[in-house]
This record gives C-alpha cells, structure tokens and sequence, in this order.
C-alpha cells in the first residue's frame, strides 16, 4: 500500500487516520493564531486610544500643535537612517569590544557590554 490508499482504492486506516491527526493539529493552531490576533488588535486599539488621549493632554495642557507632533514623529523615524515608519536599531559596533552585535540584543554577546537599554525597543 502507498499513502493513503491502497492500489485497489481501499482506504488504508493507518495512513488516513495520521492525515486526520494532522488535519485536527492544523486547525488547532490556525484557531489558536486567528484568538491571538483579535486580542492584539484589541490591544492595539486601546494603545491608541491611550496615545490619542495622551497626546490631546499634552497638546491642550502645554499649548503644543500638531506640526510640533509631525515634527517629532519625523525626527525619531530618521533616528535609524530611513523615513519608513521604523525606528529600529540596526548593527552596530560594541562600544567595549568593537565586535558588531545584532539588534536582537540589548547587551554585546561576546562581552556583555549594554548596548540598548531603551524601554521602547522591540524585542
């Protein structure tokens, strides 16, 4: 017998059954990604709730404009080099050993120097 049936088309029970398996597995974990993403977009939804509000304090309380928020927004993006919506560290040189330590880690892996300590980096 190959697969999942035999060369008569009679159903082989060991090779369907697995298929069954996985299939039940697959949607298992589609189900498990699909709540995962209502509840970051819920999450998001309140961040910038929370971001609006914030802002709209700041404007109102120290008389700031919209341009002084575009302006900022501006700056942090062009921190890493490039206007995309981004500002995340890229490669960079450790500070103690000049070895080049990737953007996944806060601190050097070969010396253990700090390298990022900002709350707003993405792990």
């Amino acid at each position: 017998m190959h697969g999942a049936f035999s060369f008569y088309g009679v159903y082989d029970t060991a090779g369907g059954a697995a298929a069954i398996q996985e299939s039940s597995r697959a949607q298992s974990k589609a189900r498990q990604a699909e709540e995962r993403v209502r509840f970051l977009e819920a999450n998001l939804t309140k961040v910038l709730m929370i971001n609006e509000s914030l802002w709209e304090l700041m404007r109102d309380k120290l008389g700031l404009t919209d341009e002084d928020l575009n302006n900022k927004l501006y700056e942090i993006d062009m921190r890493d080099g490039v206007l995309d919506g981004k500002n995340q560290r890229k490669v960079v040189e450790c500070s103690s050993c000049h070895r080049k330590v990737s953007p996944r880690h806060p601190s050097c892996i070969y010396c253990g120097q700090l390298i990022d300590d900002s709350v707003f980096r993405l792990k």
